[in-house]
Parts: structure tokens; C-alpha cells; sequence
């Protein structure tokens, strides 16, 4: 398995991989138009690759506005298939490489308060609660609350 960073032009791979972490998990949240789309300039993908097919992601979406700037926001997952083989972790690692060594000071996220298996993730790699918004989802028709979750680069 291989992982790449960078600003990756979408393709079908990623499509397909978007359609995939949609159908598998509620804990994904992507609108149609943004599968596999191009980030801005400053923000950067991370994807796991098991040959031709992409296994996870993790973006992190840079902040556009001068005092939010040294700050992205991070959003990944893991296709079922993969989960368990440590994908997760090579791609929150490399993201947070990849965020200190382009000059960012924060990375935040939210999760569900019941993705006890992502909350774990994140906890060993340094990321704290901050937070907590309630009622910020609906699944399956009830309301569920999640964590805002960051960690400090220095």
C-alpha cells in the first residue's frame, strides 16, 4: 500500500472511493458535487492506495481567511474492506506531517461522539476535545451529537 499526497486532480478512483465511504459508513459526510473535487490551492489530500485503488482518505481543507489561515480543517475515512489495517493511521499521520510541514498550526476535525474507533485514532496522535456540538446530525432519524476535536502543532 501506498500513500500520496498533494493536491490530487479528482478521478474516478476517488469517485469511486467517495461512493464507497458513503454507502459503508454513516460517519461520512460528502455533497455529490465536492466527490473526488479538486481542493483549493492551499488545502491537500492524502489517499491510500492498495494498486489501482484508492482504500481512504484524509483532506484537509485550509481556512481562506487571514486569521483562520494557519489552521485546516481535517475530514477522512476508510473504505470497510481496509479498516483495521492501519490505513487510518498512515493516512491521519501523514496528513499531520504534510499540515506542519506546509506551515499550519492547527488541525481540527469533528467526529461523532459514538466513533469510538476514530476518537481512539485521533486521541493517540495527540488530538484533544475542544468541544462538543449537539444535535449536529440526524442518522436514521435521530439527532446525534459530535466532538470538535484539534491538535496543536508547534
Amino acid at each position: 500500500m501506498a500513500v500520496k499526497v498533494g493536491p490530487l486532480v479528482a478521478d474516478e478512483a476517488l469517485v469511486e472511493l467517495w461512493d464507497a465511504l458513503d454507502s459503508e459508513s454513516t460517519f461520512m459526510l460528502a455533497a455529490p458535487g465536492e466527490r473526488g473535487a479538486e481542493l483549493p490551492r492551499s488545502s491537500f489530500r492524502v489517499v491510500d492506495w492498495d494498486g489501482p485503488v484508492a482504500t481512504g482518505l484524509a483532506d484537509v481543507q485550509v481556512m481562506p481567511f487571514a486569521r483562520v489561515r494557519h489552521r485546516g480543517q481535517l475530514r477522512m475515512g476508510v473504505r470497510a474492506s481496509h479498516q483495521g489495517r492501519g490505513v487510518g493511521r498512515r493516512l491521519l499521520e501523514a496528513a499531520v506531517e504534510h499540515a506542519r510541514h506546509a506551515g499550519l498550526r492547527k488541525v481540527e476535525l469533528t467526529v461523532r461522539v459514538d466513533n469510538a474507533r476514530a476518537i481512539s485514532l485521533y486521541r493517540s496522535v495527540g488530538f484533544q476535545v475542544e468541544g462538543l456540538r449537539r444535535a449536529s446530525m440526524a442518522v436514521d432519524g435521530d439527532l446525534v451529537d459530535e466532538h470538535f476535536m484539534a491538535l496543536i502543532l508547534h
